[in-house]
C-alpha cells in the first residue's frame, strides 16, 4: 500500500504508517512530502508506525543511508526532535535509521508496541491506535 503521514500541529506531532509493501521509491516519495510539510519543521515529536509492513525487500542498508541524507538536507528540523518508531520485523534497519539521525540532534527510539511508544513521546495511547488506524484505512482506500 504504501506509505502516509499526518501532522498534527495542535499536539506537536507527526504521525507516519508504513502498511504492507514499501518501496525504497515510495520511502524516497514519502520523504520529500514529508521534509515539505511546514509542520514537520516546527513539531518536536514523530511516530512511526511499522508494525503492518508486510514487505521492504528494496530497501537496504545503502537506501537507509540515503534516507537520512535526504532528512538532513535541513538539520535544522531535526535538531532536538524525539522519535519512536514501532516495528516488528524493520527492527535491524529501524535501529541503524535511529543511529544514523542521533548525529544530527533526534533522539529515535524504536519499540515493537504501541503502548510504550506513546509513553516515550507523553502520548495518548487510545488517541494515538486511533489516528494510526485511521491512516492505515486511508492507505488502504477503506
Amino acid at each position: 500500500m504504501g506509505i502516509l503521514h499526518f501532522s498534527d500541529g495542535q499536539r506537536g506531532i507527526v504521525y507516519i504508517v508504513w502498511d504492507d509493501v514499501v518501496t525504497w521509491q515510495a520511502w524516497s516519495n514519502q520523504i520529500g512530502k514529508l521534509t515539505s510539510d511546514p509542520l514537520w519543521q516546527s513539531s518536536h515529536r514523530f511516530l512511526a508506525d511499522l508494525r503492518s509492513v508486510t514487505d521492504t525487500s528494496t530497501i537496504g542498508l545503502a537506501e537507509v543511508a540515503e534516507a537520512v541524507k535526504a532528512f538532513s538536507a535541513d538539520g535544522h528540523s531535526l535538531l532536538h526532535k524525539r522519535g519512536a518508531v514501532i516495528a516488528l520485523n524493520e527492527f535491524g534497519r529501524a535501529r541503524t535509521f535511529a543511529d544514523l539521525l542521533a548525529r544530527f540532534g533526534t533522539s529515535v527510539v524504536i519499540f515493537n508496541n504501541i503502548d510504550t511508544a506513546c509513553l516515550y513521546l507523553g502520548l495518548d495511547v487510545v488517541e494515538t491506535g486511533r489516528m494510526l488506524k485511521g491512516l492505515r484505512r486511508q492507505l488502504r482506500g477503506e
